[in-house]
């Protein structure tokens, strides 16, 4: 196989199911689903003409030959991470990742506003659900929601308080009960438990019923504006939605326990602090619009 026929992506995959020792846990790491893992395994296999893997679905593991290849494989990407690391960073420029749905519903949207402010900044957005990567080729700001568990020396800015609730299309507003029993109800695989964590900080109990579960929460999203069903999701990425009647909150929305914050460096780059405090102030904004 040539260089430029390495399927790098399914590579990755596999290496980080070697070092952590499970799809789960290599899906954990990488950002992504245990589905997504196991499809770029399995690619990757058919690429190679090799099984890499054998077992039952609980209990993973590498075969001989994969074996063989894990190590090779880890020397290699810890060859690129340290070449990436050596490179000077630009001090024109700051990397940002930040959460998919929230890029595309609250930052991106907000941009030109620090790009009016700065125009001599450059800013390069990525996204990804996760842990920060501290490493020295990873991002200047990172943007998550949680309820902490930080990378430890990192700065931590917060920038609202997560609220969750039900929202459903007006077609299904006649439809709605205290328990959601006469509605479908639609869940992400990557972000779990917004129904069990809203009834528990309602105090209301949720029916058992029909369930669509989607990979990606922003999924989950457009499913909810097409009228699919009934979906917990946070009001702040909602905001124009609901104004707009095209999203109804019957009952409201309640704290989730987590909050959204901008994560810097332990020491960081002017562009980092200027990115930083811009978030901040337009979080502050918002939040006295909303």
């Amino acid at each position: 196989m040539s260089r430029r026929d390495l399927p790098l992506s399914a590579l990755r995959a596999y290496e980080a199911f070697g070092t952590t020792g499970s799809m789960s846990a290599a899906a954990e790491a990488l950002g992504v689903t245990h589905s997504a893992v196991s499809r770029q395994i399995r690619q990757l296999e058919e690429r190679l003409g090799v099984a890499l893997v054998e077992g039952p679905r609980s209990a993973t593991r590498p075969t001989q030959a994969g074996a063989q290849l894990l190590p090779q494989l880890s020397r290699g990407f810890d060859a690129l991470e340290e070449a990436l690391r050596a490179l000077p960073r630009q001090t024109d420029s700051v990397d940002v990742s930040s959460l998919a749905t929230f890029a595309m519903r609250w930052l991106i949207p907000r941009l030109h506003n620090f790009q009016t402010r700065q125009p001599g900044l450059r800013v390069r957005l990525t996204s990804d659900y996760a842990p920060v990567d501290t490493s020295a080729s990873g991002p200047d700001v990172a943007i998550r929601v949680g309820a902490g568990g930080w990378p430890s020396g990192w700065g931590i800015k917060t920038l609202f308080a997560d609220t969750i609730g039900p929202v459903v299309a007006p077609r299904w507003a006649g439809y709605v009960t205290s328990d959601f029993a006469r509605i479908p109800r639609l869940t992400s695989s990557s972000r779990q438990g917004t129904w069990e964590t809203w009834a528990q900080a309602a105090g209301r109990t949720v029916a058992p019923g029909r369930q669509s579960e989607f990979e990606h929460f922003h999924y989950k999203l457009e499913a909810v504006l097409s009228g699919l069903g009934a979906a917990v999701l946070p009001e702040v990425l909602i905001r124009s939605e609901l104004a707009a009647g095209r999203l109804i909150a019957p009952y409201g929305f309640q704290p989730s326990g987590m909050a959204y914050v901008a994560l810097t460096r332990p020491e960081p780059s002017r562009p980092a602090r200027l990115f930083r405090d811009w978030l901040v102030a337009e979080a502050r904004r918002d939040g006295q619009d909303a």
